[in-house]
């Protein structure tokens, strides 16, 4: 209830933009602005997220994943053992690949074959544009933490690992710098001509923006429009990629939950291969609902930010509500306490997303547990979207929640449509306690990264 007040008072409580200066390397963005800037980079930026362009990010999906599937066979097909076994792999990088792809064409107008090379490189490039993007964020913190000086001395003295990494950083940000220029001379040259006005609906937007000369409400200057589009590039991907990667270990953990999915996805795709049919349209998310519902679970147990931090603008009360169990166990029952908390201007207050999320009071005696069906509305229950902070609420909503759970209800309904999601063989031994443990291992980046997200796709025979 406290936070209802945090989210809804953006006057009273306000984003801490410090925290955010990592990401603007190139100026001003979304993502790290506050009061008439955020409002003015929110109204240049909104339009691009409707319907229209829900459906080319489910079209792009598709186009995505047969890319995918296409390479994933063959390496399938040429390993005996994998036939029979299926391919163990990593799922972060394959989904960081996959969602880059995906806003990059869908987003931005900027197609990649999933089978780029280095060989494909420009001759006025040293690595290619999805490698610009991927080595970049890598070294983001780098960038932010190094001093100018350090820089300066390391290319006069070469430090052992730190020179190498230094100058990795500062190559990624150049060529990425480079690759956004290039795109926003192209559309520039396309702003009168644009044929297809659903086309890189985000590019278009944001160059319109920054050439736009009859009002400050929606303009951008040139340093905030390569900044609102690095912010993109990495809020449309990668934060989609990382739940995406707790998905599939949580539906190798629980095949239960994975088969409920195959039984929903047969009634979309009736044959295997049809998933590459470019021709399917959009359902409407609530037709796949156990599948959204189970890209919601893994958001509410893993949300890519576990906490955000405001700021008191002015002397206020909150009336937070805690929970006193009076037992553990299924039938947990105990008395809900409010008290008033004062907060003193100047006051930085820390929402925790995690604890809301996995708070009983919201989500029952059970709520640290992997069960999709609590997303599920029947006539007798509503699940608690008051209680759901993974795109945030508020005015500071996520504007691209509806991307998100577009291409993430495509990817793992086509995902788990083709193949069976099982756990590695050397996993699958270990008591149940210890698969989870060991499979959704995290650390903190810009969000929320999985470190150990191993899972064996086996192609399926139907």
């Amino acid at each position: 209830d406290a936070l209802k007040t945090v989210f809804a008072d953006r006057h009273t409580f306000q984003k801490d933009v410090e925290a955010y200066e990592v990401l603007e390397i190139y100026g001003k963005n979304l993502v790290g602005a506050e009061g008439s800037e955020w409002k003015r980079h929110k109204a240049v930026a909104s339009p691009a997220f409707n319907e229209s362009n829900n459906a080319l990010v489910w079209a792009e999906t598709l186009h995505t994943v047969h890319e995918w599937f296409e390479e994933l066979d063959s390496d399938i097909e040429r390993d005996a053992n994998s036939k029979h076994d299926g391919v163990t792999l990593d799922a972060v990088p394959y989904m960081i690949k996959a969602t880059l792809h995906i806003i990059a064409a869908a987003g931005f107008g900027r197609r990649m074959s999933w089978k780029e090379e280095a060989a494909q490189v420009s001759p006025y490039h040293s690595m290619s544009f999805s490698q610009a993007v991927s080595v970049t964020i890598h070294n983001l913190f780098v960038k932010v933490l190094t001093p100018d000086w350090l820089n300066s001395i390391s290319l006069l003295i070469p430090i052992p690992w730190l020179s190498k990494r230094l100058k990795e950083t500062e190559d990624s940000f150049a060529e990425l710098r480079s690759y956004l220029l290039e795109i926003v001379a192209g559309a520039r040259d396309a702003a009168f001509s644009w044929e297809d006005a659903e086309n890189a609906a985000l590019l278009r937007t944001l160059v319109q923006a920054n050439m736009n000369q009859d009002s400050d409400v929606k303009r951008l200057t040139d340093e905030e429009l390569l900044s609102d589009i690095f912010v993109f590039f990495l809020a449309g991907h990668e934060t989609s990629a990382h739940t995406l990667s707790f998905a599939l270990v949580l539906l190798a953990l629980y095949p239960e939950a994975q088969q409920k999915i195959f039984d929903e996805t047969r009634e979309l795709w009736p044959e295997r291969a049809s998933t590459n049919a470019q021709s399917v349209s959009p359902l409407g998310l609530m037709d796949q609902e156990y599948t959204l519902a189970t890209f919601r679970e893994t958001l509410r147990l893993f949300p890519a930010e576990t906490r955000l931090a405001k700021l008191v603008m002015q002397d206020t009360t909150v009336s937070p509500a805690r929970f006193e169990a009076h037992n553990d166990g299924p039938n947990m029952h105990g008395d809900i306490q409010r008290s008033p908390v004062h907060l003193q201007e100047g006051s930085v207050i820390i929402a925790d997303i995690y604890g809301v999320h996995t708070n009983p009071i919201h989500w029952g005696p059970d709520c640290k547990e992997f069960k999709p069906k609590r997303f599920i509305d029947t006539e007798s229950y509503k699940w608690p979207r008051h209680a759901f902070l993974a795109f945030s609420v508020g005015a500071r909503a996520c504007i691209g929640s509806r991307f998100s759970l577009t291409e993430s209800v495509c990817l793992l309904a086509c995902l788990v449509r083709r193949y069976e999601i099982l756990l590695p063989e050397n996993v699958a031994q270990m008591d149940a306690h210890e698969r989870y443990r060991l499979l959704t291992k995290w650390t903190v980046g810009v969000t929320l990264v999985p470190t150990n997200a191993m899972v064996r796709l086996r192609p399926r025979t139907e």
